[in-house]
């Protein structure tokens, strides 16, 4: 993100309830709702997927690294590959909405946004039993329409603060040398995307450099657990189709 973005994007947060919109961890609670001791934690999240071939490769690394991450789906493609996103939750991975096709912000209208994320918060719920109350748009592209959408739908708005721009690598040693290079800051929401394999180059590599020795990785709602009381009933978003 730009700096104008970064500084729309600070002043978004800033205004909307903490529930709302996320683009970095303000604090790690516990289940019982207590500050866990201070340590480092940031959420690895993957963006684009499912992919029949890269996806589960990356599972396979966050498995053998004991790494849970976020995935933010696109729903045509989690309807062609239903049993890697049940892979996904059933691995104890957290599933968020990356709408239904991820189109073209500057060309899909607030209308087709909305009953995008709400066909994919569905197909997630029939798929996993579990209620998605995240939304990451394409591009991280909002507008005061898309927002107030996300917010009668009750989803959480997920951007992130570390950009990876896996999408311009050209082979693992680009991601290695961005794992390498990497400060882990308490907070951290990462981006990357699976539907290309240097993020599986980049599980493999968590928690095994020395600059990440020392991480927790976390679930992105686990930087929400104490503001969204009020969203963990299981139940659809509702019936919309695009």
């Amino acid at each position: 993100m730009g700096q104008l973005r970064q500084l729309v994007k600070k002043s978004l947060e800033a205004a909307l309830p903490e529930q709302a919109m996320l683009s970095r961890g303000r604090r790690l609670t516990s289940n019982h709702g207590a500050e866990r001791p201070a340590q480092r934690a940031i959420s690895l999240t993957f963006d684009d997927g499912p992919h029949p071939e890269f996806t589960p490769r990356l599972l396979d690394n966050l498995a053998t690294a004991d790494i849970k991450g976020t995935f933010f789906i696109v729903g045509e493609k989690a309807e062609q590959h239903p049993d890697i996103v049940k892979r996904i939750a059933d691995e104890g991975h957290e599933i968020g909405n990356h709408t239904w096709t991820h189109s073209e912000p500057r060309a899909t209208s607030t209308k087709m946004f909305r009953d995008e994320v709400a066909r994919t918060s569905d197909l997630i719920f029939d798929l996993t039993g579990q209620t998605c109350r995240l939304t990451r748009p394409p591009k991280g592209e909002l507008s005061p329409g898309r927002i107030l959408a996300l917010l009668k739908l009750r989803q959480t708005i997920v951007l992130w603060n570390r950009d990876t721009k896996d999408y311009r690598m050209e082979s693992w040693l680009d991601m290695e040398s961005w794992c390498r290079n990497f400060t882990p800051e308490h907070g951290d929401i990462v981006l990357m995307h699976d539907n290309h394999s240097f993020a599986a180059t980049a599980a493999a590599l968590a928690g095994t450099l020395p600059n990440m020795t020392d991480v927790k990785f976390c679930h992105v709602s686990d930087w929400l657990r104490n503001s969204r009381r009020h969203f963990t009933n299981s139940t659809k978003v509702s019936g919309g189709q695009s």
